[in-house]
């Protein structure tokens, strides 16, 4: 793996989708402009998490978000992990993430497989489960996609560990209650377990549309350090990930090879 700065972005999704994809724009070219290589959105950045939005602002692949993301991309000469927006296909609502090159080439897209069905608040009365994941290779290395809910099924994170990914992007939107008692020790202990960076990205917390929203965008070392918890309001930063923190926890706690004597055993 390579050294890169990513640029973590955390906004507010307003009613008005169009003031939402311009202020995308906005830090997106912003964070470029800080010397960020990658940038990542957070959960449901370009509409309100509630169930009654997600139809409303569903749209197929390929038109104005979309769109948006891959001009933006290529604009600014980075990758951009796109959060996640709702996408319709086939007759049914996902909650979807793109990535996007430096040229605005779509190089992966990965449907949120473990929907929120908790506090009394369904996800899937609108939203169908993914099925499938994998990584999506950079120049900088192999990286890991979930999203939000995904982080409390620790065996797809070691799914996507096996198969190479060092860093993990995992956009998120925890509702207040669940965010105070798990957000931080599901990041830091998913960021132990695989000896891993985790980046993820949250929704800012408002008294409207988000007002049940954590927030607490994170950057969490391999050792499960935070590096970066951005609070509730709106903002962006730029955080440099460092292969060499991964390689130093690696010799430090040589996980890898206890399991290979589990699997000798």
């Amino acid at each position: 793996m390579k050294d890169f700065k990513v640029g973590v972005v955390q906004l507010r999704a307003t009613s008005d989708k169009d003031e939402n994809i311009d202020k995308m724009k906005s830090y997106v070219t912003e964070a470029a402009k800080k010397g960020a290589d990658i940038v990542a959105l957070p959960e449901m950045w370009n509409c309100p998490y509630q169930n009654s939005y997600f139809p409303k602002f569903a749209e197929t692949e390929c038109e104005k978000t979309y769109i948006s993301m891959q001009e933006v991309a290529r604009e600014n000469n980075i990758y951009l992990v796109g959060g996640s927006i709702p996408i319709k296909e086939d007759g049914k609502i996902y909650n979807r993430s793109f990535v996007f090159d430096r040229d605005g080439n779509e190089i992966y897209k990965y449907s949120k497989i473990h929907l929120f069905d908790i506090e009394g608040f369904s996800e899937s009365d609108t939203i169908s489960a993914g099925k499938s994941l994998g990584l999506f290779k950079t120049e900088f290395g192999n990286f890991g996609l979930a999203i939000c809910f995904d982080l409390r099924f620790p065996e797809i994170f070691e799914d996507m560990r096996n198969l190479g990914a060092e860093v993990f992007f995992v956009p998120s939107t925890f509702s207040v209650r669940t965010g105070e008692k798990a957000y931080h020790l599901l990041n830091r202990v998913r960021a132990i377990d695989n000896q891993s960076y985790f980046i993820t990205p949250a929704m800012a917390r408002d008294n409207e549309l988000s007002k049940n929203a954590f927030s607490h965008s994170l950057v969490v070392k391999p050792s499960g350090e935070v590096m970066l918890d951005m609070g509730t309001d709106e903002g962006l930063e730029v955080v440099e990930i460092r292969s060499h923190v991964i390689e130093k926890e690696k010799k430090y706690m040589p996980l890898d090879r206890s399991r290979e004597n589990r699997k000798n055993n």
